[in-house]
């Protein structure tokens, strides 16, 4: 129950996004809802004292342009994020800051420890590290201000696909939502760049993939890493994501067949538009990488992608690199199987996929 990240929304964004769904939460997850009414509702003198506290210094605040990791659900984009923020030149959102966006800066001490006391060793999915400190989607926080988010599909996946339609892709959604979505970013980031000291922040978010026009808009000059994997594998690990995720923060039963067309279209949707979006970036502040070169050769991969985007630092933070891999260099990763009726099924949905990144049928 204690593993919600909807605890550190505020009390309106929870009732919003209850109203919004029309109440529907299953009797089983009622406990669960229960925890995160109590919790919103005890953390709002501390929301309420930080921005009184804050807001005003955050107002002269600049933001370097930052630096985005973008991909597809299991494609190496979270191995990517941890090696990378071992450079001490750049900031990161973490999973303390992303659960409880509104109360990170005042009560730092307080809210890492709940968050500490709640979160496993290692993350239900494929067993690498998680921790309060540790780097985190910065989606997870856009979710606690406000309802323009996909991530409220984990909680309310019968309407995942009206969440990923207008916050994702932002089709028929208006200009007035947009701009609020924008403003909720930009705090996030100033209230990142206010607490670490300006430095240049690198953010993983899968659903960023396809924003490119709309984070351009918002920061100009920033740059891009697309990291890019095997679909039948992105296929796989992407179904075993939504089977362990769902039943932690879902309010809501959901069907199976359902959650299997979703990923199919959600992975087609998105890379189109990225595909569409992305010659939108200037040269030199993009760089693309296959997943299945970066795991033989991370560090030396991480290089080139230093050259590239003209990133300085590199080599101040190359043993912290080094040492980094070396501590994963006996992961495993988990072994899908897939048969033959699977394979043609996403060959078909995918092949232009499966062309554009260079895979075998």
């Amino acid at each position: 129950m204690g593993m919600q990240p909807l605890a550190g929304t505020s009390f309106v964004n929870w009732v919003k996004l209850l109203m919004e769904n029309r109440f529907r939460v299953d009797w089983q997850f009622i406990p669960k809802a229960l925890y995160v009414t109590l919790m919103v509702t005890a953390m709002t003198p501390i929301r309420i004292y930080e921005k009184i506290k804050f807001d005003k210094k955050l107002e002269n605040i600049k933001i370097t342009p930052p630096l985005f990791i973008v991909g597809h659900f299991r494609g190496g984009t979270t191995f990517l994020h941890y090696l990378m923020v071992q450079d001490k030149d750049l900031a990161f959102v973490s999973t303390m800051e992303a659960n409880a966006p509104w109360t990170f800066l005042g009560t730092e001490k307080i809210t890492k420890s709940i968050v500490e006391k709640v979160l496993p060793e290692k993350r239900p999915m494929d067993d690498l590290e998680l921790g309060a400190s540790l780097p985190y989607e910065d989606e997870y926080a856009i979710a606690n201000f406000s309802p323009y988010s996909f991530y409220h599909a984990w909680y309310f996946p019968r309407r995942i696909d009206y969440y990923f339609r207008n916050y994702v892709l932002f089709e028929e959604v208006s200009d007035e939502i947009i701009e609020k979505w924008k403003q909720n970013y930009i705090y996030l980031l100033k209230k990142i760049t206010y607490k670490h000291n300006r430095k240049r922040i690198l953010l993983k978010s899968i659903v960023n993939t396809g924003r490119i026009k709309l984070l351009l808009d918002t920061f100009p000059g920033a740059k891009f890493i697309h990291i890019y994997r095997n679909p039948y594998k992105v296929y796989l690990s992407t179904r075993r994501l939504y089977e362990k995720i769902l039943p932690i923060f879902s309010f809501q039963h959901v069907n199976g067949e359902d959650m299997d067309k979703f990923i199919i279209e959600f992975y087609k949707a998105i890379y189109r538009k990225y595909l569409e979006e992305k010659n939108l970036i200037p040269e030199g502040n993009i760089v693309e990488i296959k997943y299945e070169d970066f795991v033989k050769e991370p560090v030396k991969t991480l290089e080139q992608v230093y050259k590239k985007l003209k990133l300085k630092g590199f080599k101040e933070a190359q043993y912290a690199f080094k040492k980094f891999v070396d501590r994963y260099k006996n992961y495993k990763p988990y072994d899908h199987k897939i048969d033959e009726s699977i394979k043609k099924k996403i060959y078909e949905e995918w092949e232009f996929a499966f062309k554009e990144f260079r895979y075998e049928k």
